[in-house]
């Protein structure tokens, strides 16, 4: 206990006075002190009290709150993940009472009127996937996507369900540095729209070209290099720093300028051979460039290498973005003529033409086809390679074909292709390998054509197979309108027939043509796409039950498996995603444990001591007061 030490000797009164009032105030104030520490549990209310302690209290509180808070962001996002997993039950539900549904319209002695009957049910299972797939949660729709703020399931017309989501899942920090997915989106978990129609459209490069478009996207860490120039007499070396450079513009730039003043000067453009890497060219000489010890710019640039004359870069690949012009694609030869040609998308039964005259950039492509039908989904591809086009319309058959010209099979979204493999035809179906019927052409000659397909596996296979019979007169090839296999035969006059069997049927090629030798036999479409999951199962398995379509009935059966397996798959996945949020939250809530353990040694008093101290302070002012009031003798009768 600390106590204020009075002097013997004689001192003023004032002065003793003083003296005594502060030795009075001091343990006033250390009372009042630990009375607080009393009443707040607390060792200190204001951090001058005790400043390293309140620094080390304040770094702990924030970093209790921030694991607070993502003990809060967890729990929201597991409630996501239930409610979600309760929504695929549901569909999973239905799938599998779809799959007895449609062995029940396969029977031989169901009636009409129970066909329509199990064809209501149908629908009223598919009406039940759309309300559990529309589940909201905190006003959020869980299979929407990023787009959570309107229901992403619809039923339109023509029997058709369309997804009005995207395929961009959210996420959350659950931790400092664990980013996790909140939810599922449409288009991987319910699988709402259509295996998506690319290829790699090769762009070509050009000063403008970005550095982070580079290596199919993965970009450019750029630091420095050292170019030498030699033309036997002078010895030029630089290092430049290309640190900072957006562009190979800003490369070539940077380059040049360092040997701007010198006997000897390089250039830098596009290598015109290739069109995909750089060139380097010295005024005299040769040039050389090599990495730094501590960079490899050289080499992610595809410029590094020994003495040359001239300096021909490795392919940078660079990735397609909105901003690539439409004639730097497929190595610099663009798609063809543009004017009254465009693609042809066929769409749920709508056609619709995207007139691509005028487009100068992949933007202005994808802004065409999205105006053209609002149905589809147009990007770019995740890898960069391509531009990617899917229906949001499960139910429904797409496809993308030409208007006359070349431009969806130089966009790399033509359908039916001649690469096309004969077993993806008719909805996966194929075509009828255990059929040894040939391929029956009438020409219009009058003779007959017959051709064996027996060991064709694509469509160019058929297309070689036809165009061997009289070559150069009967003539086989890809429509010039919308998909599928046409014919032309100059051998006379007469009608061109294709005679109609599983062959001919399976290829879309039965039929006839009466205009003589320029008119062409136009076939069918066989090779719509189509979207895989749930919504597209029931939507056909409707109409088939109801049609009393076998053959549909029959493929339908492998489509609904195979969506009912993915849903379950799916919530699998989120099973395994909820426990490893469970982990995360429970190491978050001993790390609160462990927190609030250190600030407590910080912050928080030991009870029995501080009251003991009370105790002690107590008795302490009380004997300043009793000793006060007989130094100051506050009374008169000593005076009198």
């Amino acid at each position: 206990m600390r106590t204020h030490t009075f002097t013997l000797s004689r001192v003023p009164n004032s002065l003793s006075m003083l003296r005594t009032v502060q030795a009075v105030s001091r343990s006033q104030t250390r009372l009042n002190r630990v009375q607080t520490q009393l009443a707040t549990g607390q060792r200190f209310v204001l951090p001058s009290e005790s400043p390293t302690a309140a620094t080390q209290s304040i770094a702990l509180q924030k970093l209790d709150e921030r694991a607070l808070a993502f003990q809060g962001s967890l729990q929201t996002n597991l409630g996501y993940l239930a409610v979600a997993d309760q929504s695929l039950a549901t569909i999973s539900d239905a799938l599998n009472q779809a799959r007895g549904l449609l062995q029940a319209g396969l029977g031989d002695q169901v009636t009409d009127e129970e066909r329509q009957a199990l064809a209501l049910e149908v629908g009223a299972l598919t009406r039940t996937i759309i309300q559990a797939a529309n589940t909201t949660y905190n006003g959020r729709a869980l299979f929407a996507g990023s787009e959570s703020t309107a229901a992403p399931f619809e039923a339109v017309a023509g029997g058709f369900i369309r997804y009005n989501g995207n395929a961009q899942s959210l996420s959350g920090l659950a931790d400092f540095a664990t980013l996790v997915d909140s939810g599922v989106d449409g288009v991987s978990g319910l699988q709402a729209v259509s295996s998506p129609v690319s290829s790699d459209l090769n762009p070509v490069l050009s000063l403008d070209t970005r550095l982070d478009q580079l290596h199919r996207g993965l970009g450019t860490e750029l630091g420095s290099l050292r170019v030498i120039l030699d033309d036997g007499v002078n010895d030029v070396r630089r290092t430049i720093d290309l640190t900072g450079a957006e562009t190979l513009q800003d490369v070539k730039l940077r380059i040049e300028q360092a040997f701007a003043a010198d006997p000897i000067t390089v250039t830098v453009d596009i290598d015109p051979g290739t069109q995909s890497g750089l060139r380097l060219t010295p005024s005299a000489g040769t040039v050389e460039v090599r990495d730094l010890e501590s960079s490899n710019t050289a080499q992610q640039l595809g410029i590094r290498s020994g003495p040359a004359a001239v300096l021909t870069g490795s392919d940078l690949d660079p990735a397609l973005s909105l901003f690539t012009p439409v004639a730097a694609l497929n190595g610099g030869l663009g798609i063809g003529a543009t004017a009254g040609t465009g693609l042809r998308i066929e769409n749920g039964g709508q056609v619709s033409i995207v007139d691509l005259d005028g487009a100068v950039t992949v933007q202005d492509v994808l802004n065409r086809i999205r105006e053209a039908d609002p149905n589809v989904i147009a990007d770019i591809s995740a890898d960069g390679r391509g531009i990617v086009v899917s229906t949001r319309l499960s139910g429904a058959d797409f496809s993308i074909g030409e208007n006359g010209g070349t431009d969806a099979a130089g966009l790399g979204l033509r359908t039916f292709t001649a690469s096309t493999r004969l077993d993806d035809l008719n909805l996966g179906t194929g075509v009828p390998r255990d059929d040894p019927s040939p391929l029956t052409i009438l020409r219009r000659d009058g003779s007959t054509a017959t051709v064996d397909l027996s060991q064709a596996m694509t469509v160019q296979d058929v297309l070689d197979a036809i165009n061997a019979v009289d070559p150069g007169n009967l003539v086989a090839g890809l429509n010039a309108v919308g998909n599928g296999i046409s014919l032309q035969d100059n051998s006379g006059v007469g009608p061109l027939t294709v005679v109609e069997n599983n062959w001919s049927l399976d290829l879309g090629l039965s039929g006839t043509d009466d205009n003589g030798p320029a008119g062409v036999l136009a076939g069918r479409d066989v090779n719509p796409q189509q979207a895989l999951g749930g919504f597209n199962a029931l939507a056909r398995l409707e109409v088939a039950i109801r049609n009393r379509d076998v053959a549909s009935l029959e493929r339908l059966a492998g489509e609904l498996e195979a969506a009912y397996t993915h849903v379950n798959v799916v919530r699998g996945e989120l099973g395994n995603h909820q426990r490893q949020l469970e982990a995360i939250d429970n190491t978050l809530a001993d790390r609160h444990v462990q927190i609030k353990e250190r600030l407590s040694r910080f912050l928080d008093v030991d009870l029995a001591e501080t009251i003991t101290e009370f105790t002690a302070q107590q008795q302490a002012l009380q004997a300043y007061l009793q000793i006060a009031a007989e130094t100051l003798q506050l009374s008169i009768l000593p005076f009198l």
